[in-house]
């Protein structure tokens, strides 16, 4: 048989096999059938046999071949299983769970490359690959796997020939840079640490810096310090030691006494702090902390707090290596006897306490809330000590150790900090190596260890989003039975518990936008109800408008704009801008996060997000048309005093024989004011126009709207009442809202603030624009403080007016109706508005505003 005639043979079954409606029933058959590369096809031999197999196991429904496949990662054979209604709908299911798997992999892999100085080259067509068989993409990741491990050995090699050449003093000293044996030995032991953990980049760093305490790295480059052996000995034996009054243990003082001054005068104090609890030696031991870890050693201020004291100490947040630690820049220093605990108010968290003794009980420990770290008289022992080589300490090395020690008793937010980074995120994004680092610190520094796999799947399921991996920490790492070690494992079962899961996507949503602005947040959920399946879709402002007028049928026109929400979802980091109202997500991990393993989790908020919308556009109705009345007297007023002011020019006017010019000048006035009252006095009769121009929303300048309102108080304010405009922006502060509603708001809350001045005094109005609103909560926000020298607001009336109880005090102070119009107008508008304590400046009342920027102005 000729070539030709054998392979007409070999096509001859498979294109029978093709054709026969009975195949499903053969899923190892539809498998092999399904592969369409020349190099994979089988021949008629694997398609007997596959057929042998399954006669010899036979499949009685199409459900349950499909499921057979999907289960073995055959989707493109599963796809062709007929009869299943359901098919499709599980095979895509199952896809999407496998490209997630795949992406976390490849993005795993990726960092690696980065890791390791290496190219970050991975396998095309990747995902066309699993659409058919996920053993196939498997494979080719397997391949570029095999390819980066020899890449990296090789990598290895070579930065370790680096080391041995670097070894050699005469080198370094020819390079210029000095540095004593036991620094070197350091610094090579932090070399090989990274090269055993593959950080190839930040071993080639150090290589680069030399070896310098102070050079650039991770938590690896930072070996940890002598462990204090003798736990059972009393704290007044062990000082008693460093005097030289009493026999010592042999390895004590080549080990543990000081060798620097900064150390000797560290044990002095705790010495004299020992014997002697008082404010001075509070305040000694304070400064001697301070100057050990290489901070400014001035007066430290000390107050008595219950039966200790309370001082301040500026070192322990001083450490540029972190440049992204939250600590603030003054911690303060509890102490006081052993056996007293301090009350720590939430306000003055976090903070540490010195326990006056050798060791801190667990009890210590389990009585202090979370945000304040025990700190005994064995840390400061061993910050004392020199190092391994019998040399001191780097001072920056005394601080993560300082850190590491308190580590356990801080907060997530303590280290990572509340507000997020600034996250230009239409820009340039952050290195890879430099995302790896930060949260390998922060995890250090929080007592937990973990491997750079582990880091970098955390990097790759929260897209290194600012706000999103604070959340993802604080649900990992809880603040009370933390754990010790965040394994692979751990963040498994965290993604797939759906209690976690929607505690994590309420954080992220409430710390990304402003309390008040569900609009975002609709807009944010529609987006992710359209991701889900594909990450990597292209968004028009007309595909989330479509769902979320889904979400909406029965209830009315959607109470939303959906672009300018859109473009706060993307100021907060969500989306990127692809040309004119086209949008995409940035990262698929976070969209799968955020998602969660319920979808109709989802959209249960969402329809939640639009209830509250339409409520709050009732409230703001029903606020408007109790407003009508009071807008259409105002109006009507203006109408009689115009027409009566024009009917009497007209009078005096008629009586004279002759129109001089002037006069014919105030006969044209006359004439306007009366059109202007017949406009007033159609207004009045026609509510609904004047509810359409109430809530007409538009493109708003605060900045010429405030001083506009400013202009109109000072106008009718007493002359001894100063009213002052301060914006503290440059150009425009773009909102979008409705200018008659804005001002009805603002101008209830001015009147209210003329009415408390009296005859003199002064009010303020204040613009500022911010990166984000109180607390660090949401994207740009446009900030009004409105304040006045009057007796301000009683504290008993804070609570009604903010809106957190119903009833108001029973005190001669007013209904509140104006505050509840001008917030339910504020709040309808995305905003949030609270009457603060009194104003510091002007001694009377304080109330913000503060409403989502539609428009945010290009950095300077």
């Amino acid at each position: 048989m000729t070539e030709p005639q054998e392979q007409e043979a070999h096509a001859v079954p498979r294109a029978l096999l093709e054709r026969w409606s009975e195949r499903w029933r053969y899923p190892e058959l539809l498998a092999l059938l399904s592969r369409t590369d020349e190099a994979t096809a089988p021949g008629p031999e694997e398609l007997a046999e596959a057929i042998s197999d399954g006669l010899a196991r036979p499949v009685e429904a199409p459900e349950v071949a499909a499921r057979a496949l999907i289960a073995q990662g055959e989707f493109a054979a599963a796809r062709q299983v007929p009869g299943w209604t359901d098919t499709e709908a599980a095979t895509e299911a199952a896809v999407a769970e496998a490209k997630a798997r795949l992406g976390r992999r490849l993005d795993r892999l990726t960092r690696r490359a980065v890791r390791a100085g290496l190219p970050d080259r991975p396998p095309e067509g990747l995902d066309s690959l699993l659409e058919v068989r996920s053993a196939d993409a498997d494979t080719a990741l397997n391949t570029w796997e095999r390819d980066l491990a020899r890449a990296e050995k090789a990598r290895v090699a070579e930065l370790e020939e680096r080391l041995t050449t670097a070894q050699e003093e005469d080198g370094w000293a020819a390079a210029g840079v000095e540095a004593s044996g036991p620094a070197r030995a350091d610094w090579q032991q932090a070399v090989r640490s990274c090269l055993a953990q593959g950080e190839l980049a930040a071993a080639e760093r150090l290589l680069d810096a030399g070896p310098s305490p102070d050079a650039i790295g991770g938590p690896l480059a930072v070996p940890g310090q002598r462990t204090w052996p003798w736990a059972d000995v009393p704290l007044r034996e062990a000082l008693e030691w460093y005097a030289g009054s009493v026999g010592v243990r042999p390895e004590f003082g080549s080990q543990w006494k000081p060798v620097d001054e900064s150390g000797t005068a560290l044990i002095e104090a705790l010495t004299e702090l020992h014997r002697r609890l008082s404010a001075e030696t509070v305040r000694n031991l304070a400064a001697a902390l301070d100057t050990h870890l290489g901070a400014d050693a001035a007066r430290h201020p000390v107050e008595e707090c219950g039966a200790g004291y309370v001082t301040w100490l500026s070192g322990v947040a001083d450490y540029q290596r972190i440049p992204q630690l939250a600590l603030p820049r003054k911690l303060r220093l509890y102490v006081g006897p052993h056996d007293w605990v301090p009350e720590v108010p939430p306000k003055d968290r976090p903070a540490a306490w010195l326990v006056l003794r050798m060791q801190a009980t667990s009890e210590q420990r389990r009585l202090l809330p979370p945000g304040v770290a025990v700190l005994d008289a064995r840390t400061l022992l061993q910050l004392a000590a020199p190092d391994r080589h019998g040399m001191a300490t780097p001072r920056s090395h005394r601080t993560v150790h300082l850190l590491r020690a308190m580590g356990r008793g801080l907060r997530v937010v303590d280290v990572a900090g509340r507000q997020p980074l600034p996250d230009d995120r239409s820009g340039p994004a952050a290195h890879p190596h430099e995302e790896h680092e930060d949260l390998a610190w922060w995890l250090d520094l929080l007592g937990v260890r973990s491997t750079d796999a582990v880091v970098d799947m955390l990097l790759y399921d929260t897209d290194g989003h600012p706000v999103a991996l604070r959340a993802a920490l604080a649900g990992l790492l809880p603040d009370t039975d933390r754990p010790y070690e965040l394994t692979s494992e751990a963040l498994d079962a965290w993604r797939a518990d759906p209690v976690a899961q929607a505690a994590f996507h309420d954080a992220v949503v409430e710390r990304s936008f402003l309390g008040s602005d569900r609009e975002a947040a609709a807009a944010l959920r529609s987006v992710l109800l359209l991701v889900r399946d594909e990450p990597d879709l292209t968004l028009m402002e007309d595909d989330v408008a479509a769902v979320i007028e889904a979400s909406s049928s029965g209830a009315g026109s959607p109470p939303m704009e959906v672009g300018p929400a859109l473009a706060r979802v993307a100021t907060a980091g969500f989306l990127r801008q692809e040309g004119e109202r086209r949008y995409r997500w940035n990262g698929p991990g976070l969209a799968a996060l955020l998602i969660g393993p319920d979808p109709h989790r989802l959209e249960s908020r969402l329809d939640g997000d639009l209830r509250e919308l339409y409520d709050r556009r009732d409230r703001s109705e029903e606020s408007a048309v109790l407003g009508l009345l009071e807008v259409r007297e105002s109006y009507t007023h203006t109408m009689v005093n115009r027409l009566m002011g024009a009917t009497d020019t007209i009078r005096r006017m008629l009586e004279r024989g002759d129109l001089p010019e002037q006069h014919r000048t105030d006969l044209e006035t006359a004439l306007r004011a009366l059109a202007e009252g017949q406009q007033a006095e159609a207004r009045s009769r026609d509510p609904k126009r004047l509810y359409d121009d109430l809530n007409a929303k538009e493109r708003l300048n605060l900045r010429a709207e405030l001083l506009s309102h400013c202009l109109g108080v000072l106008d009718h304010a007493p002359a001894g009442v100063a009213v002052d405009f301060l914006p503290r922006t440059d150009g425009e502060v773009v909102v979008w809202a409705s200018q008659r509603l804005l001002k009805m708001a603002v101008d209830n809350l001015l009147d209210n603030a003329l009415r408390e001045v009296g005859t003199t005094g002064g009010i303020r109005v204040a613009l500022d624009l911010l990166r984000r609103g109180s607390e660090g909560v949401g994207g740009p926000v446009a900030r009004i403080d409105i304040e006045d020298s009057g007796p301000g607001v009683a504290e008993n009336w804070l609570p009604f007016l903010n809106g957190t109880v119903s009833g108001p005090p029973d005190a001669p102070k007013g209904s509140g109706r104006g505050v509840t119009f001008a917030r339910n107008f504020i709040v309808a508008h995305n905003g949030t508005l609270a009457f603060l304590s009194r104003s510091q400046d002007l001694g009377g009342a304080h109330v913000r505003i503060e409403l989502p920027v539609t428009e945010t102005p290009p950095p300077r």
